[in-house]
């Protein structure tokens, strides 16, 4: 199996040893895969002999050594690892989330690209065993027999001498459709990727289903060929994995090699969509609305144009529905992916203009990932409105209901009646 090292997001060096597991050769690599398939994005800060890895968490599989970047925020190895997973499961990126009882022993024992992996099987098989997914297509014969419709016109054209045969077109079914293709794509790329022995035996089973079918070559246009309904729609949540293994893998990104391939998420998109996605779980009531990179508020009146100035898009908005449909909003809410050691004032002016240009707002709150450092709260109350507040509070990110608990009682704080 290709060594895995584990590093923290925008805290530890990569560095080259001798002898190690990461070698000369295999910076050389990396720097040469992330500049083709990321050319734009400024995720590494080089120093002599090393690597750190800045914004971005996730995974990226060399020929030789596979790359797990975990959040840094002083968490160790287990909670850091345990924190992505378990974002990465919230916001949909897998169809699964860990159970807490189970956590620690995923995180210690699988790495991340195992685990995905490891999902996928997991969701497809639960639907294989059900019956592999089937469709019917037309199809054209010139048969011995009529089946299905008689194709006149052509039928006249090819038969006119041979009164044995006529031509004919009638449904058949067929599970050479997209979607199982997409599934058996994915399963043939897995199993040249992975070297777990209890994940390439279950890939093996699972190609037993399709056995029926050719690996297709090119499968970027076939992704956007798959559509679902009633009869499919159990097979979604194993396609949204298939379909990011296929997307992250080298198969979609010519000119790269095969060996090299990777799962990465910008870490304040995947925090902010976290924390969105968990209070619309939240039991806020019925007539609560939560909006994410809400846009709909402006800050300044033009008096020159009469047109609105400045749009206002914070990450999360908490309002509730008017008997008359109209949405008041009254709790704003800005995440920050960095430890709250100490509040910059840019921050504070961003929340004082989200709190004054929200009208009904009464609690601006920045929201950081919790760490072991003491408690760094803060409130400040605004000079020119008493009642309005703007509030620093940490959140815990290594399982989805202590990010709920902490949610909860944030919530409670500032006013809002929970169910």
């Amino acid at each position: 199996m290709s060594n895995v090292v584990i590093v923290r997001e925008a805290f530890d060096w990569l560095e080259v040893q001798p002898d190690s597991s990461f070698t000369e050769e295999d910076m050389k690599e990396l720097i040469a895969y992330m500049s083709r398939v990321y050319p734009k994005l400024e995720w590494l800060e080089l120093g002599f002999n090393r690597v750190k890895f800045i914004n971005i968490v996730g995974t990226i599989r060399l020929s030789r050594v596979q790359i797990d970047i975990i959040p840094k925020l002083q968490l160790g190895e287990e909670e850091g690892r345990s924190a992505l997973l378990n974002m990465l499961g919230i916001c949909g990126y897998v169809p699964y989330t860990m159970g807490p009882a189970s956590a620690s022993v995923q995180v210690v024992e699988v790495d991340l690209l195992s685990w995905i992996a490891a999902g996928f099987c997991m969701q497809l098989e639960k639907q294989l065993k059900r019956g592999v997914a089937a469709d019917y297509v037309e199809v054209e014969e010139n048969s011995q027999r009529l089946k299905g419709r008689l194709m006149i016109s052509k039928h006249l054209q090819l038969n006119a001498a041979d009164k044995t045969r006529v031509y004919c077109s009638f449904d058949e079914r067929t599970t050479a459709i997209p979607l199982n293709l997409v599934f058996c794509k994915t399963l043939a790329v897995l199993k040249r990727k992975m070297f777990d022995p209890v994940i390439r035996k279950k890939l093996l089973q699972l190609s037993g289903y399709l056995e029926d079918l050719d690996e297709p070559g090119d499968i970027k246009d076939m992704l956007n060929q798959v559509q679902f309904d009633r009869q499919t729609s159990r097979f979604e949540p194993a396609f949204r994995l298939a379909k990011l293994i296929l997307s992250q893998l080298s198969v979609l990104h010519r000119g790269t090699k095969e060996e090299c391939f990777s799962f990465l998420f910008e870490v304040h998109s995947l925090y902010e969509m976290y924390v969105g996605r968990v209070l619309q779980q939240m039991p806020l009531g019925s007539d609560a609305v939560v909006w994410l990179q809400h846009d709909e508020v402006k800050l300044l009146k033009n008096e020159d144009s009469g047109r609105d100035n400045i749009q206002l898009i914070p990450d999360i908005v908490l309002g509730e529905r008017q008997e008359n449909g109209a949405e008041v909003w009254t709790v704003i809410m800005d995440t920050k992916w960095k430890a709250a050691t100490k509040y910059q004032q840019d921050d504070i002016y961003q929340m004082y203009a989200y709190v004054t240009g929200y009208p009904n707002a009464k609690s601006a709150l920045l929201l950081y990932p919790a760490t072991d450092i003491p408690d760094p709260s803060r409130n400040w109350t605004l000079a020119a409105d008493s009642g309005k507040r703007i509030r620093m509070r940490t959140i815990r990110i290594n399982h989805w209901k202590d990010t709920q608990e902490d949610l909860q009682g944030i919530l409670e704080e500032v006013g809002w009646n929970l169910c």
